[in-house]
């Protein structure tokens, strides 16, 4: 059975998903079968649904809707050249085009058509009949068909392909390239006997060249007769070659005789003329082609099953770090401790941590510095030595140094700024900053910043750290943030800035201040992870 696809084009490029599921996701979540890294994108946004022949786009209560060829749309059957909008009009659109899968010309046509063309013999009455090497050139052409359409990896395609045009044109060696990052790349060789070859370094790049700038193929039957001048290419004179034929592989479709090229088939020989007759050269054109249509199906097949990979590992990570986030906050009678983590993808870099030891209640804020699952990586382990380190009781400079050495040692690419604080039941606070933002302690009326820093870990081996010290009243509380909070930006380019952070922070606890963010930025997208955490001393 054909199914249709839809293809989009996102920050990473375009895509094409073939639509064989009953149901196709769409959304910003990781899991969603369609993952689109797009802020006006609802987390779970649209589904598109198979029912009986049509394909139906259903909005599932998305924030800023599903258009149809510009309509905001609910529930709509989806049409041959229909585009899909997600998210709203106003931004530039993530575009999706809902193309119906065209049905392959039937084999029957490829043989008609060479029977049209191959030599016939003459009967009695005026009668007509394939004449022998007709008949073994249409066997030969029904057999490649078979064994073509029998492989449906890439590797398979790629062998089947230079075994049959091997065979086809006795030459004595055979290349298949692909296209990767505008450069045409060894895919596989194979020699007459069937022997794999590794390098193409005593191939003619010329024909290969020639042959993509022309968009046709490149055959010469003979370098030694033949006008073109080949004969004087260093290649063809360093290595011999006799015969060439090169023939670009290209996903050709009715709208578009020049689309995207997938590879190369080139064939070569050093022993003698190449001897092709019309009609096989014709064979050689048709298999080629549909060799093309196939590794086509199989390259967008390989590239979808690697991205389904990609966002269940992401699903994965993001589902661990969630878990990381999400622990319980330790209850204390002296203290009362908030604390929200909001990563701009699905996962960051930045992460919180508290815990009750015996004497005083500790917490950790960290920032590591980039984005997504590498950033992510690091934080969580830095947040396991954290915790661990508070655990064993370790003083806050033993636990910087030993980070430092770490990530230093490990050479991982990675620093991280970062502020750890141990409070005491009778106000008495312990804190250590490394190149964080500076914690604010909130009294009464009054905001002052704790100014004393150190470096940041995982920059210079060898440094050393300190810690500084404060006294809290009942009802003080200390505001401790990452960057994110303070660099988040409105759709002006405007800052959220530290002056409307200390401001809020007279007004708001934490939950009002992330709110007050986040309705600053709008829709405009987070460039950061932000993370807030407040400490309450409430004992007298």
């Amino acid at each position: 059975m054909d199914f249709p696809t839809l293809s989009y084009t996102d920050k990473e490029g375009h895509h094409f998903i073939t639509l064989e599921a009953a149901s196709t996701s769409i959304g910003r979540s990781p899991g969603q079968n369609i993952v689109l890294l797009d802020p006006f994108v609802s987390r779970q946004h649209a589904v598109i649904v198979r029912e009986d022949d049509a394909y139906i786009v259903e909005d599932r209560d998305s924030s800023h809707g599903t258009f149809l060829n510009g309509e905001r749309v609910q529930r709509a059957v989806l049409k041959s050249g229909d585009l899909l909008q997600m998210g709203s009009l106003e931004a530039p659109p993530l575009q999706c085009n809902f193309e119906p899968a065209r049905a392959p010309a039937p084999q029957r046509n490829l043989v008609t058509s060479l029977l049209s063309s191959i030599t016939e013999f003459p009967l009695p009455g005026d009668a007509r009949l394939p004449g022998a090497r007709g008949m073994e050139q249409l066997n030969w052409l029904l057999s490649a068909a078979r064994q073509l359409n029998a492989g449906g990896a890439i590797e398979d395609i790629l062998i089947t392909l230079l075994q049959l045009t091997l065979q086809l044109t006795g030459v004595e060696r055979g290349f298949v390239f692909l296209s990767e990052g505008g450069e045409m790349k060894l895919a596989r060789g194979l020699n007459a006997e069937g022997q794999i070859v590794e390098q193409d370094s005593t191939i003619s790049h010329r024909a290969i060249q020639r042959a993509i700038e022309s968009d046709a193929k490149f055959y010469i039957s003979d370098t030694l007769t033949d006008g073109s001048g080949a004969s004087a290419w260093a290649s063809v004179m360093v290595n011999k070659i006799r015969s060439i034929y090169c023939i670009p592989l290209r996903r050709r479709d009715a709208k578009n005789q020049h689309a995207e090229l997938l590879g190369l088939l080139y064939l070569d020989s050093q022993i003698g003329a190449g001897n092709l007759s019309e009609v096989d050269q014709q064979l050689l054109d048709t298999i080629a082609t549909e060799a093309a249509a196939l590794l086509h199906n199989a390259l967008l097949a390989a590239a979808e099953s690697k991205s389904r990979r990609t966002r269940e590992e992401l699903a994965v990570a993001a589902s661990i770090h969630s878990g990381l986030m999400s622990t319980a906050l330790p209850v204390v009678p002296y203290a009362e401790l908030k604390a929200r983590s909001i990563p701009c993808y699905e996962i960051g870099g930045d992460f919180f941590d508290a815990l009750a030891l015996d004497d005083c209640v500790c917490v950790a804020i960290a920032d590591v510095s980039g984005k997504g699952v590498p950033a992510a990586i690091v934080a969580a382990t830095i947040q396991g030595i954290i915790h661990a380190q508070l655990l064993s009781g370790q003083s806050l400079p033993e636990i910087a140094a030993l980070l430092n050495r770490f990530l230093c040692t490990r050479n991982v690419g990675k620093y991280a700024t970062l502020v750890l604080l141990k409070l005491f039941p009778d106000g008495h606070v312990d804190y250590m900053n490394c190149g964080q933002i500076q914690p604010l302690l909130i009294h009464n009326s009054e905001v002052r910043r704790l100014e004393e820093s150190n470096l940041i870990v995982g920059l210079l081996a060898g440094a050393s750290y300190s810690f500084a010290q404060c006294t809290l009243q009942p009802g003080d509380r200390i505001l401790l943030t990452t960057d994110g909070v303070i660099e988040a930006e409105n759709s002006a380019g405007e800052s959220f800035g530290d002056a409307r952070f200390s401001e809020l922070a007279l007004q708001k606890d934490l939950n009002g201040i992330l709110d007050h963010v986040t309705n600053f930025q709008a829709n405009h997208e987070a460039q950061d992870d932000y993370t807030l955490v407040e400490v309450r001393y409430n004992a007298g």
